[in-house]
């Protein structure tokens, strides 16, 4: 998946280069939940740290009514989460990158709690992303609370009396690695973020497993230097493995 503004896909349309399975359309993806082949959902949940708070007025609301905007850390690249899943540095900074259009544009919406797939319910939408980017190995994003829609009413309320979770939505592929023993998922090239959505906060081990996360299928198994498919499938292990966690934590 090549990292392409929407500039340059439209005119790879043009010049009749445009191969949907190769090329990201986020915007395709927020609009039908279509993920393109080759790819599957990911979905990461992190303990939303939040660094500021502030009160803006947002652009066209009437009397100047003020808009909350909250600033923490979205997700941390190099670090092994609960799921046994990596995100590098360099894929997540490149992640980063290809979003940046779409945040300008201010249509990356996020959701109130899990959806199951990779398209944008505009009913369940609670906030706007309104900045993303990378400080060391920590991805920084600002959200506008959407206090005149439903959910974001009561995102509002939840940040006001506690704290919250955030989760990354995104599209990509993982490969197996072992790292003494221990089975780790690392996170591709080519992966993209669709948005973030406002969970409850997970534990502080990092993040939870998402049980509607697309297909249950083979995971590239990384030998160096060259990858293979794994043996069997590794999401029912992975899923197993989250599941007799959570049961250990209750």
């Amino acid at each position: 998946m090549s990292l392409l503004t929407r500039t340059t896909r439209h005119r790879a349309v043009e010049n009749g280069a445009y191969d949907p399975t190769l090329m990201f359309n986020r915007g395709l993806v927020a609009q039908t939940g279509h993920i393109p082949e080759g790819t599957i959902l990911l979905q990461d949940v992190w303990p939303l740290i939040v660094k500021d708070t502030k009160k803006i007025v947002s652009e066209g609301v009437a009397g100047g009514a003020p808009a909350i905007r909250v600033t923490g850390v979205f997700q941390v690249a190099d670090d092994t989460n609960a799921n046994g899943r990596v995100y590098p540095r360099p894929i997540l900074r490149e992640a980063v990158e290809a979003i940046q259009e779409d945040i300008t544009n201010r249509s990356v919406w996020g959701e109130y709690d899990h959806p199951c797939d990779a398209k944008i319910h505009l009913d369940r939408v609670s906030h706007l992303i309104t900045k993303i980017w990378m400080e060391g190995k920590s991805v920084f994003g600002e959200a506008e609370i959407i206090r005149e829609l439903p959910y974001g009413s009561q995102l509002n309320t939840l940040l006001n009396k506690g704290r919250i979770g955030i989760s990354s939505r995104g599209i990509g592929d993982m490969e197996v690695r072992d790292n003494g023993g221990q089975e780790l998922y690392f996170v591709t090239e080519g992966y993209r973020f669709v948005t973030w959505d406002a969970v409850a906060e997970p534990s502080v081990t990092g993040a939870i497993l998402q049980l509607c996360e697309g297909k249950l299928r083979p995971i590239k198994r990384f030998t160096a230097p060259v990858v293979k498919p794994a043996p069997k499938p590794v999401y029912e292990r992975m899923l197993c493995q989250e599941i007799e966690a959570f049961l250990d934590n209750q």
